[in-house]
């Protein structure tokens, strides 16, 4: 079996969704596909790949209708100009599918049929909306309605707000506990930037706004005037007694991020050097009134049959869907938090669904490369009641 390797991440700045106010949204005239190709034409660029080479691209994405949707993954492939030989495929995993998206393509090179693969992912939060203002979900009301389902509680299930809730209450988690982490995400991303560790990740997008050019270079949640104190103030935002804020939890954004894999022959055809080497991957299912729950299962999968414990793994990143989901698995794995986000997390930096796996990866491989670590995790939640799992090795 071949080992596979990131070889290179891009992003673009995550935006700020706006589905209720469009026109404040700094991407609402851009389209997530036309950006994910503009990362992957300059992958090809940076790498001088031959394009010929690529043996998939594959894109995750949550909610692949309108404007999200890809033609079976084509339109990242047309849009880059890729040959019309490069296949294509797209995936939903909910959260998680562009992390699923660099697994299945570690697997097809593990498996030796192919030698670079592209995967990534993209999300239109205001085009695309999440929640009962999005036209295309129409969930199956037997779920909800027939009595042989409702130990799935579908009415907590589809509301990922409240199954933060309920986690938080069986966990014993406490709002104090996530004002604090969700504070400390702000500072971190924002000394993320100050320090120039951000840069090299992000492919900087010009937006026109009433009639003047303005450059993104940043992601535009991060909020620099952050304070514990406002986020203490913060009301309720999922039912009037909870502890679930809009200031614990991920923002709506929009995205787009991928990462290039090649096994060992590829990169040394190019000379090109690993970030990390991707050492397995796992999928767990979970109660979907808890599935903040997800990370830890799926976690568990892969220390065991690595036989590496908790504290062997010297960075994690763990999706800040909501604060409690991290600390969740920080209490479950007893894990130092200065070892988890060390540059910020989605309530920070934003969590366009589809973009956010390829982006924790990536960062993730750069982090071990930056801090010359050797072992990493990056894992997700996923709505209905999944975990999925990643580890890497520095080589």
């Amino acid at each position: 079996m071949e080992d596979a390797y990131i070889v290179y991440f891009k992003r673009v700045p995550f935006s700020r969704a706006r589905p209720n106010d469009p026109e404040r949204d700094m991407y609402n005239d851009l389209r997530m596909d036309d950006l994910l190709s503009r990362l992957i034409r300059k992958s090809v660029d940076d790498t001088g790949i031959n394009p010929e080479e690529i043996g998939d691209v594959i894109t995750g994405c949550a909610f692949q209708a309108g404007e999200n949707w890809t033609y079976g993954g084509r339109h990242p492939v047309l849009l880059s100009e890729l040959p019309v030989s490069v296949p294509a495929m797209s995936l939903d995993r909910a959260c998680s599918s562009s992390l699923n998206a660099v697994s299945i393509g570690a697997m097809e090179i593990m498996s030796e049929k192919s030698d670079i693969v592209i995967a990534g992912g993209m999300e239109h939060m205001t085009h695309v909306p999440l929640g009962i203002s999005n036209p295309y979900i129409k969930p199956n009301m037997s779920l909800m309605l027939n009595p042989r389902y409702s130990k799935y509680d579908m009415n907590v299930s589809y509301n990922m707000g409240l199954t933060a809730e309920k986690l938080a209450a069986l966990r014993g988690i406490t709002r104090k506990e996530m004002d604090e982490y969700s504070y400390n995400s702000h500072l971190r991303a924002r000394k993320a930037y100050e320090s120039g560790f951000m840069k090299d990740e992000i492919m900087p997008v010009t937006v026109e706004r009433d009639g003047e050019e303005i450059k993104i270079e940043k992601d535009l949640s991060i909020r620099d005037d952050a304070s514990l104190e406002s986020m203490e103030a913060l009301k309720p935002a999922f039912k009037p007694d909870g502890i679930i804020t809009a200031g614990n939890s991920a923002p709506l954004n929009d995205g787009a991020s991928m990462v290039m894999l090649m096994s060992e022959r590829a990169m040394n055809e190019y000379g090109l050097k690993p970030m990390a080497r991707i050492v397995d991957f796992a999928a767990a299912g979970v109660d979907p009134t808890i599935m903040g729950d997800g990370p830890v299962p799926a976690t568990r999968k892969i220390l065991s049959r690595n036989k590496i414990d908790p504290q062997d793994i010297d960075l994690w990143e763990i999706n800040e869907a909501f604060a409690v989901v991290v600390l969740n698995a920080v209490k479950s794995f007893n894990l130092d938090l200065k070892k988890v986000n060390i540059n910020g997390g989605g309530i920070s930096i934003g969590h366009p669904l589809g973009a956010t796996g390829a982006r924790i990866a990536g960062t993730l491989a750069r982090q071990l490369a930056n801090k010359r670590k050797r072992y990493g995790i990056a894992t997700l939640c996923v709505g209905g009641g999944q975990g999925y799992s990643l580890l890497m090795e520095r080589i």
